[in-house]
């Protein structure tokens, strides 16, 4: 029913404006008039959704629960759940985009979806302590221990720097503007001062830093970049807020993801259908969105939820007419990282060797075949931390923080293998660590229809360029409407953004055929 063909409910507007004629001209059936109006504007609206993300799918079902039944979902692969990615893995499932949900109580988000599915079994995340080790040294030959008071000490300190308060006091007394100019100046400059305040040993002073740059990487890992090209803003505009114990889904995360799409009939989701075109109306100007396969669909309104990677390569050239210039501007000016992960199952149990997580504090110097030292940089090096997936004896989660995502997605296999089972066997000081017998890793910076992950504010960019890419456009009505998480101030580049910003739209029509209606 979505073929040009059917040209009879094309562009609703018209339609739209001569029942409203209608309503101003009957004065004492107004109210039934009103009802019956409303029904028909919302059984004749059609209205295409682009991709079958969270922000996709929560979009379609918002919509379907208020009576829009003419909603169609185009997503560009054979799976949906945009970057909630659950695979059977070993004997686990493990997830290659979001993993955690965090408590919150607030109105649909995720955590609320959650709790609602019937029969989906949930658990909080165990509390686990992460064991920092200095890799073996291949000079020495020694193994160093890392005070566990240290690590909590410093641990705390840094969530301190997360949250953003020392940003606000040096703004407010005008001090060293300068380490403001992205987020690793910054965590340099304040963990500098407090190493310099806590610790008088020269060797207590180097661990502390150590133990700093770990946590430096593990905070780049979540936004899958290097903290250098991060500015300053994301960390007071929306602060990284890591749950004591947020809950997973041990059957995968992306049961949740079949919630969403539990209201749409056969036909509403259309699989395999990548976008070649998106013709929105300024004016009375048609308005379709054409699929690479040929396939062209009529549409009053589109929610456009590309991932912040395939705007900035194809828009522009995807929209016709071509998109606002402060529209571009902003889906340039915004960063997007590509967190990786690095799932490794064994044949037996991991408990025979490995006892705790690790968290490797590796020097940025190795040593060469012919014994002296130079600078070699190895994406080993920003190994964030190795831990066992809560609901496996097998399987092995590796995360990687600091850069090195594009080196690592074209790493060969054997390569990887070989580098991350030398990194265990020295962490561990232990030659007999096996190597594992399969692999998964994420891939999203090279799969065509993502072209990255997770966006953030880059030093170019601040929230205005948030709220630019979120602007509806049309004149009259939102006809191009954008959602997705590089769209949400709130939960900026999580699941909870993603979700919310599809219902925003999604409320966005409703609200613009209540306003127009019941005048």
């Amino acid at each position: 029913m979505y073929k040009l063909a059917n040209r009879r409910s094309l562009y609703y507007a018209t339609a739209l404006k001569a029942e409203l004629s209608g309503l101003q001209s009957h004065g004492g059936g107004r109210h039934h008039d009103y009802n019956h109006n409303l029904e028909t504007a919302k059984q004749n609206a059609q209205i295409v959704v682009i991709g079958a993300g969270l922000a996709g799918l929560s979009a379609a079902q918002h919509l379907l629960q208020h009576g829009f039944n003419r909603t169609l979902v185009l997503e560009a692969t054979e799976r949906y759940g945009g970057r909630v990615n659950s695979q059977r893995f070993g004997d686990t499932f493990c997830e290659l985009g979001a993993k955690w949900v965090n408590i919150d109580g607030s109105h649909d988000s995720m955590y609320e979806l959650l709790r609602n599915a019937e029969g989906l079994t949930k658990k909080l995340k165990p509390p686990t302590h992460a064991r920092y080790v200095l890799a073996e040294s291949q000079v020495s030959g020694e193994q160093l221990k890392v005070p566990r008071r240290m690590v909590e000490l410093i641990d705390m300190l840094f969530r301190e720097l997360c949250r953003g308060l020392k940003v606000r006091d040096r703004v407010k007394t005008g001090g060293d503007l300068q380490s403001l100019d992205n987020v690793m100046s910054y965590f340099q400059s304040e963990s500098e001062r407090l190493i310099g305040t806590m610790f008088k040993e020269p060797s207590e002073q180097l661990m502390a830093r150590d133990i700093f740059q770990s946590l430096f990487k593990d905070f780049s890992s979540i936004l899958g970049c290097c903290l250098e090209y991060v500015n300053i803003q994301h960390v007071t505009t929306c602060p990284l807020q890591q749950e004591s114990h947020p809950i997973y889904v041990p059957s995968g995360l992306d049961n949740i993801v079949e919630q969403l799409t539990n209201d749409l009939d056969v036909g509403q989701l259309q699989m395999g259908k990548p976008v070649g075109q998106i013709q929105w109306r300024t004016m009375s100007e048609p308005q379709s969105v054409g699929c690479m396969d040929g396939s062209l669909y009529q549409a009053d309104h589109i929610i456009c939820t590309l991932p912040l990677g395939v705007l900035k390569t194809f828009a522009p050239v995807l929209f016709k007419p071509t998109l606002p210039l402060d529209k571009l501007q902003a889906i340039q000016n915004l960063g997007f990282g590509n967190p990786v992960k690095i799932y490794l199952s064994y044949k037996r149990p991991i408990s025979r060797w490995l006892k705790s997580n690790l968290r490797p504090l590796t020097k940025d110097l190795t040593v060469n075949p012919n014994g002296n030292q130079n600078a070699i940089r190895s994406w080993t090096q920003q190994v964030v931390e190795v831990s066992q997936l809560p609901s496996s004896q097998h399987v092995l989660e590796i995360r990687v923080g600091g850069g090195y995502y594009d080196e690592i997605e074209k790493l060969p296999d054997a390569k990887l293998l070989e580098q991350i089972t030398s990194l265990l066997r020295q962490c561990l000081a232990n030659p007999r660590v096996p190597y594992p017998q399969a692999m998964l890793r994420s891939t999203w910076n090279s799969s065509a229809c993502y072209l990255g992950g997770r966006p953030y504010f880059s030093v170019h960019s601040s929230a205005r360029d948030v709220h630019k890419l979120a602007a509806p456009l049309g004149h009259v009505a939102p006809t191009l409407l954008f959602a997705g998480d590089a769209t949400a101030l709130q939960g900026f580049g999580t699941i909870d953004g993603a979700r919310s910003s599809g219902i925003r739209e999604a409320q966005r029509i409703i609200d613009y055929y209540n306003k127009k209606l019941s005048v």
